[in-house]
Parts: structure tokens; sequence; C-alpha cells
């Protein structure tokens, strides 16, 4: 096992709170971890990118390749310079985020994910990649007070409903993604996880 997890899911589905718990009770039975968030952007670089002067299509397809380009880069980069040295220490890595959200993200604006998958076929392969998975009535709920740190998409219905409708598909698509109630108690999806990796 390399020692590589990720959580996925829709922006107020509980990774943030779950890749904590995760770690420490890692760290408790002896397998020391880092949490990651690949994925975090360059705030300032991102709104220049968004703020592209569209040529005549407000939804210019160049900038949203762009703007999907530069996260995959922001993928690679974590895969080199926090992934790979942690693994190499000896450490346990759990990403906040990881390509599933990548690919949800590109799909929504348009983007096809097959134009990056060169690329992100190099990244590492997780040991396992954990869905959370909540409505998005409930998303909704947990991101109204926490839209700056949700992003800024966390509140927009039509993003969260796309989004869940395309993580259940690749659930279903691919059993090796383990699906976890996000409403549940964080404790109650650490001890399903541990279950899971047969961890003890």
């Amino acid at each position: 096992m390399n020692g590589l997890f990720a959580l996925c899911g829709l922006p107020g589905s509980g990774k943030s709170t779950l890749a904590d718990a995760l770690s420490l009770a890692l760290t408790a039975v002896g397998r020391p971890c880092q949490v990651i968030t690949p994925l975090q952007a360059n705030s300032a670089l991102v709104r220049r990118i968004s703020r592209l002067p569209s040529p005549s299509d407000p939804l210019w397809p160049e900038r949203e390749r762009w703007m999907s380009d530069y996260f995959a880069l922001r993928l690679l980069e974590a895969a080199e310079l926090e992934i790979a040295p942690a693994l190499g220490a000896g450490r346990w890595v759990i990403t906040d985020r990881w390509v599933p959200d990548q690919i949800v993200n590109q799909t929504f604006f348009g983007v096809e994910p097959v134009t990056q998958q060169p690329a992100l076929a190099q990244l590492p392969r997780p040991a396992l990649t954990v869905l959370l998975d909540v409505d998005v009535e409930t998303a909704l709920r947990r991101n109204e007070g926490r839209q700056r740190s949700a992003g800024p998409f966390a509140l927009r219905r039509d993003f969260l409903e796309h989004a869940r409708q395309a993580y259940r598909k690749m659930a279903s698509a691919d059993t090796t993604l383990l699906s976890l109630d996000g409403t549940a108690p964080a404790h109650r999806n650490v001890e399903l996880i541990l279950q899971h990796l047969e961890v003890s």
C-alpha cells in the first residue's frame, strides 16, 4: 500500500473534517499522516484568468481550458512537491480533493477531461479514494456560512446538482471507489475507512 488516500465530494460534504479526523486516527496507530489540498488555488491568479476579456462568447471555451490546465498543473505540482516527499519519508498522505474533483469541475465548464489524461496519468494512484456523498440541500446549508473557503460555486445549485450526479455516476462505475454518507459523524466514517483498509 502506498499510503495515499483521496477524499472527494461536493463542497460542504465534509472532506476537510474527515481528512483531519482520519489523520489523527492513523497517527494514533503509528502511521504519521500529512493532509494536503492539491486543488487549492492561487486565488489572485484564478481571478485574473476568470476576468480575461472574451473576444465574443461570454462562456469563452478557451478561458475554461486555461483554467482547467492551471488546476491540472496544481495536481502535478502537489504530486512532485508534497506527495512524493511525504511518501518517501514514510508518511501517509490524505488529499482533500483529487483527480475526480478535477474531472467533475471540467465537465461542468464544458472542458473534456480527456485533454489532460496524458498528464494526469502520471499522478500517483491512491490506495483508496473515498467519495463523501451529501444531497444538494445539505451542501447548500453547510456552505452558506463558509462561502469563501468553500469556493465560488459552493452556493450554485446548478453546479452542485451537476457535481453530485457526476460523482454518483463515477461511484457506480468504479468499484474501487468507497462511497460514504457525508452526513454521518466523521468518527464513524473514519471507522469505516480503517475497517476497509484493515488498519487497527
